[in-house]
């Protein structure tokens, strides 16, 4: 690359970062900028033709052979950004703390020209820390990559380490140049040895700071509508199908935000009662994922219930803070600038922050919403858009996912009231009658149903059975896997061959020939004729329905139909086209099968009498099967996901089944989700049951129903995590026997926001020694402030858990680290906190080792794959008694436990709010 990207991204007339020139001569020297950005990377820099080529490291260099390490190539730097350490001011690009952390020369194998261009550099490195021999290997190039992607590889030779050794990355922390800490250089302290780099050096790009201003319109004036291709981006969030965003990308949601429109005469701003809380305000996510509806054959019919309209557009998620405003689709996708005028509606409510759900409807002359005609309103451009609000979910500093339902749409029925006369926002009301006359006035009126609500229920995402859909007409969402073209037309659909997920695969369910106008028949062509592929994505097709005028699709697309029921074999029965959904993945496209009211209603129920009378906001249950007291072969539980080989034995020496498997998680699932939905998970299979050939698998590939497991991207590596229980029960498919999860969500994949010390107790070590040492870390976080849950390992020892308000990785386990020394150090004979084998004997591992990024801990409530079924167990303080055994509890007798506890002993651990301390 030349220096013109570089310079197009900076400013020099504000900031002294040097402008730079291609240097004359060849040179031979290497850098590497430890650089805690929005995400913290390693910028890995090596001189070649007058120019530093650069690649951000994700994870940094390892010294470990073999282990391979992302490395984004970026822009070309010029020589003197080798010498660059400072702070570049937030919201910038590549804003935050850059440290000389290596430097020195490299030395090429062969040409390095030929082998850039070949995909394959190999080189010695002589650095300060860095040194030997290593790899760079271009990976090959996926559809949507905005960059080329590499692999840092380190030889193995004198200065490659094994994975038991320390990580470089912990043990050289400080910069070559100046000896400063991250940290320090943060705050501009001098540097600690001479130097002639500025201590405080501060560069700034051409990225303003501020989003753009977006004047507010008068209701008569329209914004047009963005070039499609500019919204199709603004759709992606900025990336391309499938992309990975490099780490120097520093944009956020805050980059399409609409600010509020200033005030219409000038005065003194008052301080707020929120603005006066803010610093112990409980902070707003950027994006909760939203509660979803089951659908029922009727709706409910008991007291508790609400029922509302259910509306016929698109699920938008409104956060509005410090005046910005940024709208989210149910999948997080930025579409802000799709709806610019509910932005600026929403950025003039009066509060400081809100986080509000909803749906962007556009209603027909009836005054009904029509999917349809929003996207006739789209396309014209027009911003004739209401958008209905249901639900709150944060308020000025508090979160409110963990109240009721009833207690939330107050709130949001007096903020909107509160709104300007010509909003377009509408307080979406709600009956309290009985669901069946509700449902049969919404149906006369012409509408699509009604969505029916417990009144009590905090918000939980995913679906569950809180919210329960009842529909007028048969509308649902179908991938595309085929076309015909339109009888006389070479550019013009006629009909699509549709289908939805079954089990992983594309199961057809017939042919949609009407509901197409001239404009949306070309409009599906011109997006279907990319896809095109030679073989048939459906699983089978029926011998009547083969065509060979149908030319089959990548089965990408999803769209929206109306059908009139369905033939005895499943088949679509005079369906319509309706328009195109963009919202929703194809992946998660399953057929919809009404569960009976009469068990939404028992689940209710049930769940009103759990002792788990506060639940987690982050709890996603799903319709909840029945299940055995215990756990070994039978039936299928209702609804779950169809098992091959039901009857494989998975434990032998107690006979517990993978149906038996799958009946203990239907059994606890209330219970576990709240600890493993939306984590990223490892996961312990052994396909062919305990004692058997087992492994470890933390990335996510073709094994499993794409249709039920989230596979999150994470810098190039596929991370695996669940919503629902059918997800859980789609890994026990699979043949996994243990979960373990990591210390953070999918949501924030850098934020740690559980701490787990993993007390590993060694040869000859008592069960009352493990006892007592749970209790001196409990005691030494209570020191601290630090509300602990601790739970039976399902082993030999204990785990203590800490949830806080979270914290970057780097922080979470150096935390951890000083703890688990401290204890080592005041009681030699007692604990140790290294890994050292050779050196356990008769003392206690404080493992601390769990809570740095990638590490995981065993999930609570998931068996372990040893002989017995022992599950971890939550318990309370008061039962951590030398009577308390590891593995008590197992997948037999949890139940057992469950059913007689007065509550769980582990209910309020959603609701702690509390930081780590500095060191």
């Amino acid at each position: 690359m030349a220096l013109d990207t570089y310079r197009q991204k900076r400013k020099f007339d504000v900031t002294p970062e040097p402008r730079g020139r291609r240097a004359r001569g060849k040179g031979d020297s290497f850098v590497v900028q430890k650089h805690a950005a929005r995400r913290l990377h390693y910028d890995f820099r090596l001189e070649l033709d007058g120019v530093l080529k650069s690649w951000a490291v994700t994870r940094g260099p390892s010294l470990v052979p073999g282990e391979k390490r992302l490395a984004v190539e970026t822009e070309d730097h010029p020589l003197e950004y080798g010498g660059f350490e400072g702070t570049i001011p937030a919201g910038q690009y590549g804003g935050g703390t850059v440290m000389l952390w290596d430097r020195g020369r490299w030395i090429p194998d062969g040409d390095p020209h030929v082998g850039l261009k070949k995909g394959h550099l190999q080189f010695t490195l002589e650095g300060e820390k860095l040194k030997g021999r290593w790899h760079l290997v271009r990976m090959h190039k996926r559809r949507g990559d905005r960059h080329d992607n590499w692999l840092l590889i380190k030889s193995e030779d004198e200065a490659s380490r094994t994975a038991a050794d320390p990580d470089l990355l912990e043990e050289k922390t400080l910069s070559v140049e100046t000896g400063r800490s991250i940290d320090e250089i943060a705050a501009g302290k001098t540097p600690k040895r001479k130097t002639g780099v500025k201590a405080a050096a501060v560069w700034q790009s051409s990225r303003s700071e501020e989003p753009a201003k977006v004047p507010r319109k008068a209701p008569s004036e329209r914004q047009s509508r963005p070039a499609p291709a500019r919204a199709a981006r603004a759709a992606r969030g900025g990336k391309g199908a499938g992309g990975r965003a490099s780490p120097h990308r520093e944009t956020s949601t805050r980059s399409t935000a609409v600010p509020r429109p200033a005030p219409a005469k000038p005065g003194k701003a008052k301080t707020t009662s929120a603005a006066k809380r803010k610093s112990a305000a409980s902070p707003m996510p950027d994006f909760v994922p939203p509660c979803l509806a089951t659908l029922a054959d009727a709706p409910p019919d008991a007291p508790g219930w609400i029922h509302e309209i259910k509306f016929d557009g698109y699920r938008i998620q409104a956060r509005l803070e410090d005046g910005a405003v940024v709208l989210k689709t149910r999948k997080g996708l930025d579409w802000t600038q799709r709806f610019l005028s509910v932005a600026r509606a929403v950025a003039a409510l009066p509060a400081g922050t809100a986080l509000i759900d909803g749906e962007i409807v556009v209603e027909n002359a009836s005054g009904i919403s029509d999917f349809s005609a929003l996207q006739a309103a789209l396309e014209a451009g027009r911003e004739d858009f209401v958008y209905d609000v249901f639900d709150l979910l944060h308020l000025d500093g508090r979160d409110l996912r963990d109240r009721p339902l009833a207690e939330r749409k107050a709130a949001l029925a007096d903020l909107v009231a509160k709104a300007p006369g010509d909003t377009l926002l509408r307080f979406s009301d709600h009956l309290a009658e009985s669901g069946a006359v509700v449902h049969e006035h919404a149906c006369r009126m012409g509408l699509e149903g009604i969505v029916s609500k417990r009144s009590d229920a905090p918000y939980r995402s995913g679906r569950g059975t809180d919210w329960i859909k009842s529909k007028c007409a048969d509308r649902q969402e179908f991938v595309v896997g085929g076309y015909r073209l339109a009888t006389g037309s070479t550019r013009a659909v006629g009909a699509l061959a549709v289908g939805t997920f079954q089990d992983g695969e594309l199961t057809y369910v017939g042919r949609i020939g009407t509901g197409y106008t001239q404009k949306t028949a070309g409009e599906l062509f011109r997006r279907l004729s990319p896809l095109e592929v030679a073989t048939m994505p459906f699983a089978r097709l029926p011998a009547d329905e083969r065509r060979r005028d149908m030319t089959w699709v990548e089965p990408e697309l999803v769209i929206e139909a109306e059908l009139r029921g369905r033939t005895g074999s499943g088949l679509l029965r005079h369906a319509a086209f309706k328009g195109i959904r963009e919202d929703k993945a194809s992946h998660e496209v399953l057929r919809e099968r009404p569960i009976p009211v009469g068990e939404v209603q028992e689940q209710a129920m049930a769940r009103a009498k759990s002792p788990r009378k506060k639940a987690s906001p982050a709890d996603t249950s799903s319709p909840r099967p029945g299940a055995g007291e215990r756990a070994r072969g039978g039936a299928a539980p209702p609804g779950a996901a169809r098992l091959t080989n039901p009857q494989r034995v998975y434990w032998q020496d107690v006979d517990i089944t993978k149906q038996g498997l799958a009946d203990y998680y239907a059994s606890v699932w209330d219970w576990i989700a709240p600890h493993v939905v939306r984590r990223p998970l490892a996961l312990l299979r052994c396909p062919n049951g305990v004692g058997s050939e087992c492994f470890v698998q933390k990335h996510s590939h073709a094994t499993f129903d794409k249709s039920r497991i989230l596979s999150v991207d994470d810098d190039g590596d596929e991370l695996i995590a669940i919503e629902t229980l059918d997800g859980l029960l789609a890994l026990v498919q699979a043949g996994v026997l243990e979960v373990h999860v990591w210390g953070s969500t999918i949501d924030r994949v850098d934020v740690n926001d559980r701490l787990v010390f993993d007390l590993d107790p060694g040869p000859d070590v008592t069960w009352a020694a493990v006892v007592d040492g749970a209790r001196e870390v409990r005691d030494r976080l209570a020191e601290m402030k630090l509300e602990s849950f601790v739970k039976t390992s399902g082993g030999k020892g204990l785990h203590i858990v800490v949830p806080h308000d979270g914290a970057d990785w780097t922080t979470a386990k150096e935390f951890s680290k000083r703890l688990a020394y401290a204890m080592a150090a005041d009681a030699p004979q007692k604990y140790i906190g290294k890994m050292t084998k050779s050196a356990r004997v008769g003392k206690i591992f404080v493992d601390y080792l769990r809570n740095g990024r990638g590490a995981t801990a065993v999930a609570a409530y998931s068996p372990r794959a040893r002989p017995g079924a022992p599950v971890s167990t939550p318990v309370a303080w008061n039962e951590v008694t030398a009577k308390l055994s590891p593995a008590r509890w197992t997948v037999l007798n949890l139940m057992d436990r469950l059913k007689r506890l007065k509550a769980d002993p582990w209910a309020g651990i959603a609701a702690v709010r509390q930081r780590l301390p500095g060191p």
